[in-house]
């Protein structure tokens, strides 16, 4: 009986109208926001029928929108109780938070451990996206489902989040179980990520030989360039290698993408899928794949790539770049540490310039990585907080589709510790930035818990690429300018697809071959570099492909995915 009045009660309420509390408390927390109202969850609004003078509820069950709350942060941190951040928060928005960070990087131990011993949670709580844990919390029965809360009016940013997100976060039953944080405002186009791959090329030399920039866009014009960089000398007087990376790490992706291939692992971590039509096609059996060894085993025979590249060590490579020995460099600069802040002004790997992949006649674009533009975090409410008015207060906040909120939710309201200088650059408070920048851990945790994970991203504006660099060094200045050109003007980057989304559990048969795998991969791509002919090409390529089935079993890799991907995704 007593359930029944309850629904009774409920299904009342929410055909009420309810309208935000209009005090100067509640007023300035919002301030900006432009939300109205509605419900919470079940139990919540069967016990507050009016939620007339609360945020979201009535002030008795969920307090006032400036009260403190607290958040369990789900990584390790240093931060005090009370940063400079939380103060211009509190002062400003009436935002009052205390964080709760973890003791351990094993981050389900500690939740299990937690939720076993009974103890009291915070009242909310911000993870990495990770089933587990949301298993482990939903299971316990001590967080909220937040249907309501996705379809509320005077939560109008969070109900505002993309409809894909919201299905992202469904699970099996159609039920909403946390709030989406770090996800992308622009789901189609999403922001591509510290991404650096890219042909590298250095603009010195190609101001010596006369290589322009119109050269390097087809793979004739840059095959000629490699000629003409082959004739160069470093500054002992030895040839510059014309093309350099290291062969089995990856970075051949960019080569891959040049001929068409996307080189980014699903999430099962099987190798590359591409469609083509109404088929499949798996990365190393797609012709396009021999296409670009071929063409490195022709370069390599040409002199053209660097006769260590099958055996070259990660700091040998780095040794090279900086001594001014290569011309052209693959795939990302952080691998061979082109900008280290170490580096002179006049450092020769401040040369090198990103170019995008040439083009190989009648070959379409392949992409070197996909970006998940789904929430990378996940934010439970407490199923007994008592503070759900201020929670829900900051929490549609933080979900403005406003591409500065990261860096507010990070370094507090623009105006405050930070303001615009010139244009969309920005710059932090003269006496804020001394200790924000000083390089001392504990001295940078005392100025902000740095909590962007909350907030989503956007392409328009990205914080760390739109800094006043006047106070940067040379080599932060170029990983800035490069990482935003290449990820807004090259686009070695698409959005993730459904092919790539398969998921496989640990004791699939995709997890237990590639280690095999990827040793097959190595050792055969290696000598497929180094033939020396055509034939003995063909050879190692036809031998690779046997050594996938008898040491990776390949066909059943496939015939696993396959399977797989029709479950999760097929009509």
């Amino acid at each position: 009986m007593k359930k029944k009045l309850v629904a009774t009660i409920l299904a009342a309420v929410m055909m009420i109208s309810v309208t935000a509390c209009g005090t100067e408390e509640s007023g300035k927390a919002t301030s900006g926001t432009g939300t109205t109202g509605t419900e919470a969850s079940s139990a919540q609004i069967a016990d507050s029928v009016d939620a007339g003078d609360g945020f979201y509820v009535n002030e008795a069950d969920g307090g006032k929108t400036t009260d403190p709350f607290s958040i369990w942060v789900g990584w390790t941190s240093e931060c005090p109780d009370d940063t400079r951040v939380q103060q211009v928060m509190r002062e400003e928005l009436g935002m009052d938070y205390r964080c709760e960070f973890m003791q351990s990087d094993d981050v389900l131990t500690t939740v299990n451990l937690k939720l076993s011993s009974g103890a009291n949670l915070p009242d909310i709580m911000i993870f990495p996206y990770n089933p587990e844990v949301m298993s482990a919390l939903v299971g316990s029965g001590r967080v909220m489902k937040l249907n309501d809360i996705f379809q509320s009016e005077k939560l109008a940013n969070i109900a505002a989040i993309d409809q894909r997100i919201k299905d992202f976060i469904r699970d099996e039953n159609g039920d909403m179980w946390y709030i989406p944080g770090w996800y992308a405002m622009e789901y189609d186009e999403p922001w591509g990520g510290w991404t650096l791959d890219a042909w590298w090329v250095r603009k010195d030399l190609m101001e010596v030989t006369g290589v322009t920039e119109e050269d390097l866009t087809t793979i004739e014009g840059m095959e000629e360039a490699l000629r003409k960089f082959s004739q160069c000398k470093d500054e002992n007087g030895k040839p510059v290698v014309p093309l350099s990376f290291i062969q089995g790490s990856g970075q051949e992706r960019i080569i891959l993408s040049t001929f068409g291939l996307d080189t980014k692992a699903g999430v099962s971590r099987m190798p590359a899928v591409m469609k083509k039509g109404d088929e499949f096609v798996f990365l190393y059996d797609n012709p396009a794949y021999k296409e670009a060894y071929k063409w490195m085993n022709r370069m390599y025979n040409e002199g053209l790539i660097d006769l260590e590249v099958t055996t070259i060590q990660a700091e040998r490579f780095k040794e090279k770049l900086k001594g001014g020995q290569v011309a052209v460099m693959l795939t990302d600069a952080f691998s061979g540490e082109l900008f280290n802040d170490g580096y002179e002004e006049d450092s020769v790997t401040f040369e090198f310039q990103p170019y995008a992949c040439p083009k190989v006649e009648d070959v379409e674009r392949g992409y070197t990585s996909y970006v998940d533009p789904n929430p990378r975090y996940m934010v439970f409410i407490n199923n007994d907080t008592q503070k759900l008015n201020p929670a829900l207060n900051f929490l549609n906040w933080v979900n403005e589709a406003e591409p500065i909120r990261q860096q507010e939710v990070n370094e507090g309201p623009k105006g405050i510790l930070w303001d615009f200088t010139d244009g969309e650059r920005w710059s932090f408070d003269k006496e804020y930035v001394i200790e924000r920048n000083s390089g001392d851990q504990a001295r940078v945790d005392a100025c902000t818990p740095q909590l962007y994970q909350f907030a989503a991203y956007s392409n328009k504006w990205y914080p760390w690429f739109e800094q006043d660099l006047k106070d940067v060094t040379k080599g932060q200045e170029l990983i800035q300018e490069n990482c935003k050109y290449i990820g807004n003007e090259l686009q070695n980057h698409r959005s993730i697809q459904d092919i790539d989304k398969v998921k496989l559990n640990s004791e699939s048969i995709v997890s237990e071959n590639l280690e095999s795998l990827n040793a097959v991969v190595k050792e055969y791509t290696a000598k497929m570099i180094m033939a020396k002919s055509d034939q003995e090409f063909e050879n190692a390529y036809s031998t690779f492909l046997d050594q996938l089935d008898m040491r990776a079993d390949w066909k059943a890799m496939k015939e696993e995915w396959l399977a797989a991907y029709q479950e999760q995704f097929g009509e």
